[in-house]
């Protein structure tokens, strides 16, 4: 009898540790979508989401929530991240800082007037940020967006699985892929976001939003 329960105490420790061992491989992804909501192309996005079971992060600009309520409460609803990317999608870092300031804090009121209580984080035109802008921020508390992988030129030269591939071969623990479904690119990467799930969960990786992803990355520090 001891010697039974010893080996299921064993085998019950082997377990245990494989199973945090397995836990503390977990490798985290992030998506990102940049502008909208569109008035035709949001729902068919959120429940492609749904049904791939991905919680992401969203940046749309102030005008279009402004015009679009309905769908960026629709957004909300589903439990993604929003975060703030201007008023009018204009490059902040390249207006006078007066009228950043204002773009960022009209669209801060035009979140929270739809419901969306967290500080949002900011995505900067092209990844980057003035001095003077980068000091707002700061001084505000806002959190600056950065991503690691746009496949846009894959989807618009090469199709989906381009991109997919591309996703998948430059991932990461951590990185954050840049897609833009609301306009142009919505049937490529609405083609492509079944792949991508599937060749990301294949190599061990699984989704957060970028708020997640920001918490998780600074516990490793």
């Amino acid at each position: 009898m001891k010697i039974i329960i010893s080996t299921i105490c064993i085998c019950l420790f082997i377990f245990s540790s494989w199973a945090q061992a397995t836990a503390e491989k977990s490798k985290w992804v992030a998506l990102i979508f940049d502008k909208g909501p569109s008035a035709d192309k949001t729902e068919p996005l959120l429940e492609r989401l749904e049904s791939l079971q991905i919680t992401a992060t969203f940046f749309p600009s102030g005008r279009e929530m402004e015009q679009l309520p309905e769908q960026t409460q629709a957004i909300i609803r589903a439990g993604h991240q929003l975060g703030n990317r201007g008023y009018s999608h204009r490059d902040l870092a390249q207006m006078p800082l007066s009228s950043a300031k204002e773009e960022i804090k009209k669209t801060c009121h035009l979140l929270q007037s739809n419901g969306y209580t967290d500080k949002p984080m900011f995505l900067p035109s092209h990844g980057k940020v003035s001095e003077e802008l980068g000091s707002l921020l700061s001084k505000h508390q806002f959190k600056i967006a950065h991503w690691d992988i746009d496949p846009s030129e894959q989807l618009q030269t090469e199709g989906a699985q381009a991109a997919a591939d591309y996703i998948s071969q430059n991932a990461k623990d951590g990185s954050v892929v840049l897609l833009q479904p609301m306009y142009d690119q919505h049937h490529q990467v609405m083609e492509a976001l079944p792949l991508i799930t599937a060749q990301l969960r294949q190599q061990g990786f699984q989704f957060a939003t970028l708020e997640q992803l920001t918490l998780m990355t600074a516990g490793d520090h």
